[in-house]
């Protein structure tokens, strides 16, 4: 089994906005320009204060990423909490749909006022693109490569091999390198769940088989809420698996101590979120599973699981087995090279 290393909390998402300058229809949380959700200056920094204070304990070295919505939107809010990360040591990211690079004087002018972004995620994509056409893309990625940021493109396809995909990856390359753009599946959830033609994603019986590496990264939200990605499990209502509280009733220490104990979060991290299918089927749970995952896609099988309050509460009751416990600790401390969980459950001689 191969499995690139990629360390728990080495970066955290905060959610300033739901507020989006467009209304994308593949987007998961139905963002856009009447939303009105957004986080306070003063939540976003005490916030920092505990992911660096419990990072530094840990001896951590953190990222902050800054999402949305569009963090542009509020573009006081955004330099205030991107300045806070940067003073409190973090290499801090924003990702945006670059509506502000009209012009390649725009991109350089806006990219320029935030000294203290290192990383920009740019969003583009075929429904993107009916909003924002690529010369943004464009003018933005030049702004990033003039002034020395580092950058990537994030597209969203309904799969790698659609033939818009592939035409937009052609133009993309026109003025950016391969390794620079990061394409991930549209799942069918938020506003795609209905504005998606039926038929447009591919679905088979077997879940995708395949660890992941977005469990790692937790995100906060405006309200407090703390899940452990930003997958399509974020807008699952109440609890599951991969909520981890909410830092208006929790500290952060507190709330990462418990995820760190966590055998169903790191079952996906390790194994792949495909092997909590295989443990509820060995344990006769099978008839609770839906009938088809999305073709390719691990985020599919979280959002089934555990939208549904039957299965979460089979998969708490099967994940409570010691055995299950003592195999995901292990196998973090093996794939991983994570001890953490081994030292907590006293397994380490």
């Amino acid at each position: 089994m191969e499995l690139k290393e990629l360390p728990f909390l080495t970066n955290f998402g905060l959610m300033l906005t739901y507020k989006c300058t467009i209304a994308c229809p593949h987007c998961i949380v139905k963002a856009g320009p009447h939303r009105t959700e957004e986080m306070r200056v003063e939540d976003a920094r005490e916030w920092l204060t505990q992911i660096r204070d419990y990072t530094a304990e840990k001896g951590i070295k953190a990222g902050i990423s800054l999402t949305g919505g569009e963090p542009f939107y509020n573009r006081e809010l955004l330099r205030e909490v991107a300045d806070d990360a940067a003073k409190k040591g973090f290499l801090v990211s924003v990702v945006s749909n670059a509506y502000w690079a009209a012009t390649r004087e725009m991109a350089l002018e806006t990219v320029k006022s935030l000294e203290s972004v290192g990383f920009f995620s740019i969003s583009t994509d075929q429904y993107h693109q009916e909003f924002i056409p690529l010369s943004f893309i464009r003018n933005a990625v030049y702004a990033c490569k003039k002034l020395g940021k580092e950058y990537d493109i994030a597209v969203a396809a309904v799969s790698e091999e659609d033939p818009a995909h592939l035409a937009l990856i052609d133009d993309l390359l026109e003025f950016t390198e391969k390794e620079k753009i990061e394409t991930a599946l549209i799942a069918p959830v938020g506003r795609a769940e209905t504005a998606i033609p039926p038929g447009t994603l591919e679905f088979s019986p077997e879940p995708c088989k395949a660890s992941c590496s977005m469990a790692s990264f937790p995100i906060i939200f405006p309200d407090g809420k703390v899940i452990a990605c930003i997958g399509p499990p974020i807008v699952i209502p109440g609890r599951h698996p991969l909520h981890l509280g909410n830092l208006k009733q929790h500290p952060l220490r507190d709330l990462l101590q418990q995820a760190e104990k966590n055998s169903i979060l790191h079952a996906i991290r390790v194994f792949g979120p495909s092997s909590l299918v295989e443990l509820l089927r060995d344990k006769g749970y099978g008839h609770l599973l839906p009938p088809s995952f999305q073709t390719d896609s691990i985020c599919d099988i979280c959002h089934k699981l555990f939208s549904s309050g039957k299965i979460c509460a089979a998969l708490e009751e099967v994940a409570a087995d010691d055995l299950f416990t003592k195999k995901v600790a292990y196998g973090r401390y093996y794939y991983l090279h994570e001890p953490e969980m081994m030292e907590m459950l006293d397994l380490v001689e």
